[in-house]
């Protein structure tokens, strides 16, 4: 069962704090057995320098504490009634509950939570002791959790363990309790100290026995210095439908008050790109600067990415702007590269290659053979079934029977390497009987080819009868009836037309 609240230690403990004053000073506490605890409001580093405005600045709660008795030792509650100011009306120094909220887990967006963790410079992450609590899912994290920002410039905080499951306060130091974020418009100096709220009492930490003590904690100061105004105008946007490396348009950066330093891809290269490098056109170490890209597209079958690109400048010790290069990725589908129309000899074998190309560049197979019926009889089969083989270029195989002269229908499916499909239909005629069998033995071979160049050019016999001579059936017998004698007998080409002669 969830937890069990304890309402009684809970309003015991708050009729103890109900008298104070504000306290900023370190003392001893009769209470707080061992070494003293303490309360540590720190900036987040990196956030003492913002750029441009509006920008958040973030301040940690940290607790040292050490348990001498972890029955009379063990933190249970903390009261947190904090005062802030700000030295620059023009900053609308802020604290938004919108970014300063108490959620735990499952919540799928924690990152506005007070308890979220903390990217570091030293550690790959400060971690917050209340979610990780929180996220092992059986109960430790504290159930009452009250944050109050609707008094001006103060702000309260009772973080209570009410549960009989909760985990008291563990012994540390530096342990990460809460981190608050104010929202700025200009630079200023944020101070923050404890006061006294009559809504929250005095600050003070509990013991697990309700006694309240004082921890020591100092008065905080920190000065939000505004940096100077830099930016960067990404390169057009640009469209690719192939993989390979490509140059951008130009790009320029600026820095109003420095000068610009850097400019370098934000993180890891989004999915389909890679290689991404800056050049630059003029000089860095300038105000203003300006440069192009190169990149790989790695992948064009995706939707598209979308490069960051961050500037530096010589006031900031990381990024000072950025902006998104839009890249977006598309594909041709495969081209099959067929005749509309084929002849075949029946009662010969027909060889037929299918090849597929690409304009992208992309690996292309044939991969299916369709369909192949007879027209206009869809439903008769031929006697003799194709052979066919995939692959670029694909290969089908027949040999027509002497009976199925006509009209023959084959459909042809190519991939390329994004899945994107071509599909083409080819007629195939078959005929009987054919035209350039110059020598009248009956089939095609080497000696029609041998009889017609005779012909044509050495004074041999014609044809006979002439007609026979006309292979492709344009009504006249010269060097294309060669040729396609040639491609029908070695290079796998359609066949000699049947309808030559009247």
């Amino acid at each position: 069962m969830k937890k069990v609240l304890l309402m009684f230690v809970g309003l015991a403990w708050v009729a103890l704090l109900f008298s104070g004053q504000v306290w900023a000073e370190c003392y001893d506490d009769p209470n707080d057995n061992g070494i003293r605890d303490t309360l540590h409001i720190e900036i987040y580093p990196e956030d003492q320098q913002i750029w441009p405005p509006p920008e958040f600045v973030r301040f940690s709660f940290l607790v040292t504490h050490d348990i001498v008795d972890p029955y009379v030792d063990s933190i249970a509650g903390f009261v947190l009634p904090f005062c802030f100011t700000s030295s620059n009306p023009a900053a609308h120094c802020t604290l938004d509950p919108a970014n300063n909220t108490t959620d735990l887990y499952p919540r799928p967006d924690l990152n506005q939570s007070i308890f979220r963790h903390l990217p570091s410079m030293e550690d790959p992450q400060v971690r917050n002791w209340m979610m990780d609590l929180s996220a092992q899912g059986t109960g430790l994290d504290w159930d009452t959790r009250i944050l109050d920002m609707s008094q001006g410039n103060n702000m309260w905080f009772h973080l209570i363990a009410t549960g009989t499951e909760d985990q008291r306060f563990p012994d540390g130091n530096r342990i990460l309790l809460a981190t608050f974020t104010f929202s700025l418009q200009d630079s200023t100096t944020i101070c923050i100290d404890s006061c006294f709220l009559p809504c929250a009492c005095r600050y003070a930490f509990s013991r697990s026995d309700a006694v309240t003590y004082l921890p020591c904690h100092y008065p905080t100061c920190e000065v939000i210095a505004g940096g100077p105004e830099t930016w960067i105008e990404c390169p057009p946007p640009e469209a690719r439908s192939a993989n390979g490396t490509y140059q951008s348009g130009s790009f320029v950066a600026g820095c109003d008050g420095g000068v610009v330093t850097g400019v370098e891809l934000y993180g890891d290269p989004p999915p389909g790109i890679s290689d991404v490098q800056a050049f630059f056109t003029s000089p860095l170490g300038q105000p203003y600067v300006l440069g192009y890209l190169t990149y790989t597209v790695s992948d064009h079958c995706l939707a598209g990415a979308d490069i960051r690109l961050c500037v530096f400048n010589d006031f900031h010790n990381g990024p000072a702007g950025d902006c998104y290069f839009q890249v977006a990725f598309g594909n041709n589908p495969p081209a099959i590269n067929l005749p509309d129309t084929w002849r075949a000899l029946s009662g010969y074998t027909m060889t037929l290659h299918v090849p597929a190309s690409d304009v992208d560049g992309d690996a292309v197979d044939v991969a299916t053979l369709d369909g192949f019926w007879y027209e206009p009889d869809s439903l008769q089969p031929p006697i003799n079934s194709p052979s066919f083989d995939g692959g670029n270029p694909a290969l089908l195989t027949w040999v027509p029977d002497q009976s199925e002269t006509g009209n023959w229908i084959c459909s042809f499916t190519a991939a390329d390497a994004c899945g994107a499909e071509d599909t083409r239909q080819l007629t195939i005629q078959v005929g009987a009987p054919f035209c350039g069998d110059c020598t009248g033995e009956g089939d095609i071979n080497l000696g029609d080819v041998v009889c017609l160049i005779s012909y044509l050019y050495r004074q041999g016999p014609p044809p006979d009868p002439l007609c026979m001579g006309d292979a492709n059936g344009d009504g006249s017998r010269d060097v294309g009836d060669v040729v396609l004698l040639i491609n029908y007998l070695f290079r796998s080409s359609f066949a000699p037309c049947f309808d030559c002669c009247p």
